[in-house]
């Protein structure tokens, strides 16, 4: 049988993948390779209410998948499970990063938090790889896209928990600056199904690729292959020509005449390039891991109020914190609603699900937010294949202490947080800050090396030449033709936001470049994108900087 021929061919279905195939399915052939399974199995979903085979998915996830088919390997049935090394010199304990194995990736497992980048970072991108183009002014427009796409907005306060309200309230005393946070979901019934990260919504709510950009495309005539395992990228002569996947055991081969676009995430994407002897050619493929390292904040409130930890969507207030000299270099998401998830209750009842409810439900005076560092000093690395990939994160130094600066970030950030919810009439936060300090280095560097590398970034990164850099400007490999990475891989230095908003503004602007450069075809004409602020109930920003306004109010 003769090999089938596309035009492009997208490896993963994700923030960038997905995103992508929906903006240029119209143009050419499309094939779409996915590893995971396509839930709603509609090009026709319907938020709100979703799909019965959707929400068996959702509300089964962590049946038999919370802990994939084994803790050390790449072949879980919803995650890819790979082991990740956080302590330097340390290579026998390892942690587990839990990679989403679903389409849409990412973007159909991920809180819906919808947070654009701080201008400084797109300075760093410049400084860090000299990327020429990657300016805040030349991506405002296709955030835009994306977050009319996405049905970006910010809930009012009617619709927040009530910690939520009274944090924000404390922070507002205490001269803490915060914003609403936005985010891309339509038609939510704050069920309270999706409290955290890690589990589809069970009603189609969240506006994640397999519910927007992807039934686009396949209207379009691009072709979805769920349930696929890639292999290798097909390298012949210097050029990307095609793709190996596994199809129910058999190997199968997909040509593709103009493009091969790998869109397997930051830590994915490096390892199928390693597959397919990429890294051979350039040594910065899987190098520059950078993450959000997170820690979970709990605090336990007097008297008998119903904090509603169950219900709702609860990431509705964030800010920044961090030491003093560095003041934007944590993000807090505060109040969560959901109790700090230890390690051992997480053993017990996992992150999501009904399990999680009942934990909350049975202790209702707890109330929780959760502090991201955004900009740690130090780098890991990706090695392996994509069947046996492995990460060196060494947050950890080797005297068993957390990185210097994260920790310090931490401590200042835990501080600020404990005065909040001290403001608040908390009786007691856990972590306490108050803790004799060797005991609370250590208690913060155990939340640290179980929580994983959240939101990975930069193993693929864009640069202006190969000596920092695997793709240029255009997310093009440097050294191998017709081939494209298009996911956080290429982010040149971590962001002080949640990646997903950036990875979909990139596809949108990589989208652009294929359609004219490589399919040959012109931009679309339609109409223009209205600009924030634009139209009726517009929601305000409290504590959004004049002077740098990455939180604009979007209409709900």
């Amino acid at each position: 049988m003769a090999d089938a021929v596309y035009d492009v061919i997208i490896v993963g279905s994700g923030s960038g993948g997905g995103f992508l195939a929906g903006e240029i399915a119209q143009f050419g052939s499309v094939l779409i390779l996915e590893a995971g399974p396509w839930t709603t199995s509609t090009t026709a979903p319907n938020p709100g209410y979703g799909s019965p085979e959707g929400r068996k998915f959702s509300t089964q996830i962590n049946l038999g998948t919370y802990q994939p088919d084994n803790t050390f390997s790449n072949a879980g049935k919803a995650f890819f499970s790979i082991p990740m090394y956080m302590i330097e010199g340390n290579q026998i304990n390892a942690s587990t990063q839990r990679e989403p194995r679903v389409v849409g990736g990412g973007s159909s497992l991920n809180v819906g938090a919808w947070l654009r980048p701080r201008a400084i970072d797109f300075d760093g991108f410049a400084t860090e790889t000299g990327v020429q183009g990657w300016t805040k002014a030349l991506f405002e427009r296709h955030y835009q896209k994306a977050e009319t796409i996405l049905h970006v907005h910010r809930e009012p306060q009617q619709n927040w928990n009530p910690a939520s309200v009274l944090y924000q309230q404390a922070c507002q005393t205490l001269g803490i600056p915060t914003h609403v946070t936005a985010s891309n979901r339509h038609r939510c019934i704050f069920c309270g199904h999706r409290l955290n990260a890690g589990v589809p919504c069970k009603y189609d709510s969240l506006m994640s690729m397999a519910i927007t950009q992807i039934p686009k495309a396949i209207k379009a005539g691009a072709t979805l292959l769920s349930g696929v395992s890639a292999q290798k990228v097909l390298i012949e002569g210097g050029k990307a020509v095609g793709v190996q996947y596994l199809q129910d055991g058999q190997l199968i081969t997909a040509r593709a005449n103009k493009l091969v676009v790998v869109s397997c995430g930051a830590i994915n994407t490096p390892a199928l390039l390693r597959s397919s002897g990429v890294h051979l050619l350039n040594d910065n493929v899987g190098r520059w891991l950078q993450a959000h390292p997170g820690v979970p904040v709990d605090a336990l409130m007097p008297g008998t109020t119903d904090w509603k930890t169950d219900r709702g969507y609860q990431w509705n207030v964030a800010h920044f914190g961090g030491d003093p000299a560095s003041p934007n270099d944590t993000l807090i998401h505060a109040s969560a609603g959901f109790p700090a998830n230890t390690p051992w209750v997480a053993a017990s009842v996992g992150f999501f699900g009904k399990a999680y409810k009942d934990q909350m439900r049975a202790f209702r005076q707890r109330v929780g937010a959760y502090i991201f560092e955004l900009k740690p000093q130090n780098y890991g690395r990706v090695l392996g294949d994509i069947n046996a990939p492995t990460i060196l994160y060494p947050v950890v130094d080797k005297t068993g202490v957390l990185e210097k600066k994260s920790l310090n970030d931490f401590k200042q950030s835990l501080a600020q947080v404990s005065k909040v919810f001290q403001q608040m009439g908390a009786v007691a936060t856990y972590p306490n800050v108050d803790l004799p300090p060797d005991i609370l280095n250590s208690t913060l560097t155990i939340f640290i090396t179980t929580s994983g590398a959240l939101h990975p970034q930069g193993t693929c990164r864009a640069g202006a030449d190969r000596k920092t850099s695997v793709v240029d400007t255009n997310c093009m490999s440097w050294d191998v033709q017709n081939l494209m990475c298009c996911d956080a891989s290429v982010i040149p230095n971590a962001l002080r936001a949640n990646p997903n908003a950036t990875i979909m503004a990139l596809a949108s602007r990589c989208s652009e470049y294929v359609i004219t450069n490589i399919l040959g075809k012109q931009l679309p004409v339609g109409p223009a994108i209205p600009a924030f602020g634009a139209g009726p109930n517009l929601i305000s920003v409290q504590g959004a900087d004049p002077a740098d306004p990455d939180f604009p109010g979007v209409t709900p």
